[in-house]
């Protein structure tokens, strides 16, 4: 799955690529701090990814899938974490698994 990316040394530049190993969690990857190889697309778009330049890239960061021009406005409804927790008592995870 192609991703936005900013590349590893290099904050100037975003990009869009595909992990070399499509077997690697790469967000859980980049959270510990390892380097994830990426092949780099042609592409403006994660909706028009473009092709594949032949050049490869180290993620640095994970950015949005689309940018604030493709997505427009996102409202979110929700209910607050803190109040919907299956015990009062329960300490609040420190990464919110899902998204409803």
């Amino acid at each position: 799955m192609n991703k936005w990316f900013v590349p590893k040394g290099d904050d100037s530049k975003v990009l869009i690529g595909e992990p070399v190993n499509n077997q690697v969690d790469v967000g859980a990857a980049v959270r510990k701090g390892e380097d994830v190889e990426v092949t780099v697309y042609s592409g403006t778009s994660v909706l028009d990814a473009g092709s594949p330049t032949g050049n490869k890239a180290t993620i640095g960061r994970i950015l949005s899938p689309v940018t604030a021009q493709e997505a427009g406005t996102i409202r979110c409804i929700g209910l607050n974490v803190s109040s919907s927790r299956p015990q009062p008592l329960s300490t609040p995870p420190k990464v919110l698994r899902f998204w409803s």
